[in-house]
């Protein structure tokens, strides 16, 4: 079962009766995103993305979150650069070898790249409005 979870949240699931879990995301608000339903990773994943969605509305620094997500769900890849700049409108970078992903604060992108002859070239570009927990998982499956 994933048990991933997101930068700020804790995650708790309980079997409460045969077969049947509560997936519960609480953040140090006390804010939850909760789904009763089979222990499977799309239960989880639904649970996830609902904090996802509870994040992105009421997140005072939404750039780093989405930051640290990425870097908490790239932890098991080999990072060769990383960077987050609040003052250039909260943009970063994460890059592993011939792949990065960008996100452009003033313009509130998401940005996939990969490498070829010393030249970056765009892949994906996703605009904040459009980005969900979905679209996220997607761009950090172009980096492995």
């Amino acid at each position: 079962m994933n048990t991933n979870s997101l930068p700020g949240w804790t995650t708790k699931i309980d079997e409460i009766s045969n077969g049947v879990f509560k997936v519960t995301l609480t953040d140090k608000f006390g804010r939850k995103a909760e789904v009763v339903d089979n222990a499977t990773d799309e239960t989880i994943d639904k649970t996830l993305s609902y904090a996802f969605d509870i994040e992105k509305k009421v997140s005072s620094n939404w750039n780093k979150f989405l930051f640290d997500l990425c870097l908490l769900r790239l932890k098991d890849k080999t990072i060769t650069k990383e960077s987050y700049n609040d003052k250039d409108f909260g943009s970063w970078l994460i890059e592993v070898v011939d792949k990065r992903l960008l996100y452009l604060g003033k313009e509130s992108w998401l940005v996939s790249q990969t490498q070829s002859d010393n030249k970056w070239f765009d892949n994906y570009i996703i605009k904040d409005n459009e980005l969900t927990y979905d679209t996220v998982s997607l761009f950090l499956k172009h980096m492995t």
